[in-house]
């Protein structure tokens, strides 16, 4: 029998997490108050669909919130997801729960009201998550994308190689050759629009971007072969828009880079001075040319646009780039956008949608599969999962594992220490391996690991 989740909230982040939980055929309940939320939910859901106040105990009861294994509160009103996730606890003291909590006050140690103590095992900070992500992309300028793995020991890095890279017109079994220890593994590329998963015969074309799994130690080297001969060092960093999260960023970055906070809000920009007094505060508006001519946006080596309008952060991203600015990040709150806003030459996009739902992903599966995560833009997941003891593939190299044609294993986190995946590499039962995988074999792998 499939495992019940019941989910409060049926906005971005909840109607992406419930689309990405059905599709790993979960039981699915789905409650938002919003009658047109609903309707969406219905036509695009393989999901149970309730219309009601998900903080009531009438609706959580017709949701069956005491047979469920998970209950999911994502609404944008902490409030609610906090009293949801508190009922929900009273029906079912077995339930796990999992609030999306934004402000710092329910999560301030000297709070009154302990979280944690009443029942809420996980909170969800959206905008941290994203801030997170975007000082990573920061510290390392030359990848378009980043993810950690391993407590940041190790990194999913997506970026470009050079026309003059090492890479160009070889194979990677050529490349393979040409080094004696290679610092990475290319797991996806994409080309054209088109998502490749590449084995040994396939041939690095100027234009591809490329996946790589790598060290956090082998991350220079690794860029060096791509053709970047030393990695580049970001300065000044201008950031759009001083709500929570483009202040969670500037408070990342202040220590390390000469920050820039833009606002057209003067009076917020006043509330933000006395929280952030290192940071040059700037009032303007960041689709204005001429304001942004006279603050050197060309002679500015990241552009980060946080502000609430998404428009706003993709136009002024757009007139960022063509002026010169070195590394653009942009942040998106609409999943189905993303792919788009890619295709027009933006360095970097963030959603903090996304990146909810990919904590929750982390969160939600146990026992042999770790995470399960779908990468934006390219037809590619990532699954982290361990091998059962009698798992085919358990104490033999996998250049003998008949392994689908369209997976590849990105790299092993052993419990004395981290591999990048070869041919050569054994996988034990105490292993948790990255997998990069064409949606359509994801069953294979599973099987396979089981």
């Amino acid at each position: 029998m499939a495992r019940k989740i019941v989910i409060v909230g049926a906005g971005q982040v909840g109607f992406y997490l419930a689309k990405t939980l059905s599709e790993e055929h979960y039981d699915i309940t789905i409650i938002d108050i919003d009658a047109q939320k609903c309707k969406r939910a219905r036509e695009h859901l393989d999901a149970m669909v309730i219309e009601g106040h998900g903080a009531q105990g009438n609706v959580l009861a017709q949701a069956n919130t005491a047979a469920a294994d998970l209950f999911i509160a994502v609404t944008r009103m902490d409030e609610i997801n906090i009293v949801a996730c508190m009922k929900a606890r009273k029906m079912n003291p077995k339930v796990r729960t999992i609030a999306r909590v934004r402000s710092d006050d329910y999560v301030d140690p000297n709070n009154l009201l302990d979280l944690k103590a009443e029942g809420i095992d996980m909170i969800i900070n959206p905008e941290r998550t994203a801030a997170l992500e975007i000082q990573q992309l920061v510290q390392n300028a030359i990848a378009q994308e980043i993810m950690p793995y391993a407590d940041g020991r190790l990194f999913m890095v997506a970026l470009t190689p050079t026309a003059e890279s090492d890479l160009m017109n070889h194979s990677l079994r050529e490349i393979g050759k040409m080094f004696t220890e290679l610092p990475f593994r290319t797991v996806a590329i994409d080309r054209d629009g088109q998502t490749i998963i590449p084995q040994g015969d396939h041939i690095f074309q100027e234009g591809d971007k490329i996946f790589v799994m790598c060290k956090r130690e082998r991350l220079d080297a690794m860029y060096q072969i791509c053709g970047y001969r030393r990695e580049k060092k970001l300065n000044t960093v201008m950031i759009l828009g001083a709500g929570k999260l483009g202040r969670l960023v500037a408070g990342f970055l202040k220590d390390d880079f000469n920050v820039r906070l833009v606002d057209k809000d003067e009076h917020r920009l006043d509330r933000v001075s006395k929280k952030l007094p290192d940071v040059l505060l700037l009032s303007g508006d960041g689709m204005d040319v001429d304001f942004l001519d006279s603050e050197g946006i060309k002679d500015i080596d990241a552009f980060i646009s946080v502000t609430n309008d998404e428009t706003t952060n993709l136009f002024s991203g757009l007139i960022a780039k063509r002026k010169g600015a070195q590394k653009v990040i942009v942040h998106i709150s609409t999943p189905d956008y993303i792919p788009l806003v890619k295709g027009l030459g933006i360095s970097s996009v963030v959603s903090k949608n996304l990146t909810s739902v990919d904590a929750i992903m982390r969160y939600v599966l146990r026992g042999r599969i770790h995470s399960v995560m779908m990468l934006e833009g390219i037809d590619t997941e990532i699954i982290e999962l361990s091998p059962s003891e009698n798992s085919p593939i358990v104490g033999i190299p996998l250049k003998d594992v008949d392994f689908p044609k369209d997976a590849v294993v990105g790299a092993v986190i052993h419990p004395e220490g981290l591999e990048i995946g070869t041919g050569t590499t054994v996988l034990g039962p105490e292993d948790r391996v990255l997998v990069f995988t064409r949606p359509n074999k994801l069953a294979n792998v599973e099987a396979l690991f089981n």
